[in-house]
């Protein structure tokens, strides 16, 4: 698993199966969206292996895609 940042304090908030692995969602507890004051999400995509395949971050309450 790749290493989160270590200045924003990350909470897992869902885990779900879908369908060639893992897909792992964290909240990030200490930042909001600018923009909307939404929540950051950070979501990584695993295969069945458990590596990850696939990174990106959204905001939960506007869905405006945050990944840089």
């Amino acid at each position: 698993m790749p290493e989160l940042p270590n200045e924003i304090a990350w909470t897992l908030v869902n885990m779900e199966d879908w369908g060639g692995g893992l897909e792992r969602t964290y909240r990030a507890d200490n930042v909001e969206h600018t923009n909307c004051g939404g929540d950051v999400l950070l979501i990584h995509l695993h295969d069945e292996l458990g590596a990850v395949t696939g990174v990106h971050s959204r905001c939960a309450k506007c869905d405006e895609d945050l990944t840089a």
